[in-house]
């Protein structure tokens, strides 16, 4: 089965790995319900829309699925900073104190209300739906959403460790799509792809991406080179390191890598230097609705 048809098919059939190209970019499919519309009345369309290649759909469930997942954990959050503040507000006498402990309570406010948001988007949502979170991520990932496939990469269906469990296969389908995902995001000029690569083939890393790739010391140099070109020195991308993974190779490796790598950044990259912070936060933090 190809990429295109593996993103193209049921949930179900998640775990059959892709193999050649990964699918063009989706067709649409009509508008999307309103952001934080509530999820559980929209699921089945969204989900017969994404497991017919529907991008748009696909990227929807899995960022909705992603904060209903941790909807728990930010209540908790919210209740317990919520809780400190009026605690504080009673042993305040400053009254710096006193306007900072008031903003305080503001921002607490907004949390509640933001809480509040998502409790009615994520009301009802069962088991089953909740676990449709890493299909889905893969399933827009394969179709070419680089959020998607940056988090993919990073955790793959680590994204639902319990989920592993159930679905064994889900590591397979991982091994089997890394590969065209790398070439498509380098293609695209990734670096959020880029940055993973970097890491994943660092002497002793044990990521899942580190796994799928293996050890190559030509093309880490390949990777970190690339790197180098747009981004200003940080751990793992200086000079230093750079002689290190060099160290292994041979002139005419080197002279290659090298090549490729100044080729690939003013082609793929187009020239462009990455930002002093660059986009290499957290590759599973998404953007808000």
């Amino acid at each position: 089965m190809t990429a295109a048809e593996e993103a193209q098919g049921p949930v179900a059939a998640e775990g059959r790995a892709a193999t050649a190209t990964l699918a063009p970019a989706a067709r649409a499919g009509g508008a999307l319900p309103p952001a934080n519309a509530p999820l559980k009345a929209n699921f089945a369309a969204l989900q017969a829309r994404a497991d017919a290649g529907d991008l748009a759909a696909a990227t929807r469930l899995y960022r909705d699925l992603d904060r209903c997942r941790g909807f728990a954990r930010r209540e908790r959050e919210v209740r317990r900073y919520s809780d400190e503040l009026i605690a504080a507000r009673a042993d305040t006498t400053d009254a710096r104190q006193r306007d900072s402990l008031r903003a305080g309570l503001e921002a607490a406010e907004g949390n509640e209300r933001s809480l509040d948001a998502l409790r009615a988007q994520c009301a009802g949502l069962d088991d089953s739906q909740l676990g449709a979170l890493a299909p889905n991520l893969q399933k827009a990932a394969l179709l070419g959403e680089p959020y998607a496939r940056a988090c993919y990469l990073a955790r793959g269906p680590g994204v639902d460790a319990a989920g592993l469990l159930d679905h064994p296969e889900r590591l397979s389908a991982y091994r089997g799509n890394a590969r065209a995902m790398i070439e498509r995001g380098i293609a695209d000029g990734d670096w959020r792809v880029l940055d993973q690569l970097r890491g994943a083939y660092e002497p002793g890393a044990d990521s899942l991406l580190a796994a799928a790739v293996g050890k190559d010391p030509s093309q880490r140099y390949r990777y970190l080179k690339l790197f180098r070109l747009g981004a200003p020195p940080r751990p793992g991308v200086g000079d230093e390191d750079l002689a290190m993974a060099a160290a292994p190779l041979s002139p005419s490796q080197l002279a290659d890598a090298d090549a490729w790598a100044t080729r690939t950044f003013n082609q793929n990259f187009h020239g462009r230097a990455l930002d002093a912070d660059g986009p290499l936060w957290d590759p599973c933090v998404f953007p808000s609705p």
